[in-house]
């Protein structure tokens, strides 16, 4: 007898073809928990990649200030007197054909990169000599990765014991570069703060906390020596008042 149509009509299968409620329960909960697994892997990852990165930027920081003292003899300085602009940055950008991006720690803010801005008035002149016509400079009030160590262990002391406060003062200016005797184990320049308060300097000092270098890789902070190499240290060891930690902060690595 030939088929017909109804033949072939489709008759649904008994039971359900789809999960149960308690399976989809145990499908959702093993992915959370694989979520929660990876998760610190994937953090710890990417705090590894920035700290990366802020080790390569002081390297390549390293490369201009060696450049800059060999032409000059002596090192950047960190400030103007009265009107608190940065040189150091300027200073060092012209050795790095201008990239700024490496001022800039990726494990900071955003607000902390240095980002060229000018002046609408053509008379304009805060920075003076050290940055461009009208160019809007870094100041004691401005955003900042990294800072740099100007006073050493003591502000103002006489003989001068960090790398150059004041731009241009006869005791606290610009330091020669003889005067540090071992740069190998001499601090140039660690990531700060950044938090508006004199970002561009870093100060061991206990009554400077917000000057102290940051802790914001593992606990610590990427640092610049005088000789051009790049380590981490933890700010609790940066701040220690043991002789060993606080000649590192002075050019003539003694435990002031």
């Amino acid at each position: 007898m030939p088929a017909t149509m109804a033949d072939f009509r489709w008759t649904p299968k008994r039971g359900h073809p789809g999960f149960t409620l308690i399976e989809l329960l145990v499908v959702v909960s093993i992915i959370a928990l694989l979520i929660s697994i990876l998760l610190p892997s994937l953090k710890r990852a990417r705090d590894q990649a920035k700290a990366a990165v802020c080790g390569a930027n002081f390297h390549q920081i390293g490369i201009a200030l060696t450049q800059y003292v060999h032409d000059h003899a002596h090192y950047p300085g960190h400030h103007t007197d009265g009107t608190n602009v940065a040189v150091w940055p300027p200073r060092l950008r012209f050795y790095m054909k201008d990239n700024v991006g490496s001022f800039w720690c990726p494990a900071s803010h955003p607000v902390n990169k240095w980002v060229v801005r000018y002046h609408s008035n053509p008379s304009y002149n805060l920075g003076g000599r050290y940055y461009r016509k009208r160019e809007i400079p870094i100041t004691s009030s401005s955003f900042f990765s990294y800072g740099y160590n100007d006073w050493g262990t003591q502000e103002f002391s006489n003989p001068h014991q960090g790398l150059g406060a004041v731009a241009g003062h006869p005791i606290y200016g610009e330091l020669p570069e003889r005067r540090v005797k071992t740069p190998s184990d001499v601090i140039v320049m660690a990531d700060g703060n950044a938090d508006g308060v004199w970002d561009t300097a870093i100060d061991p000092d206990t009554s400077e906390y917000r000057e102290y270098p940051s802790k914001r890789h593992y606990g610590g902070s990427e640092i610049l020596f005088c000789d051009g190499h790049v380590s981490w240290f933890s700010q609790k060891v940066l701040l220690d008042r043991s002789p060993e930690t606080r000649r590192r902060w002075n050019n003539d690595h003694q435990p002031h």
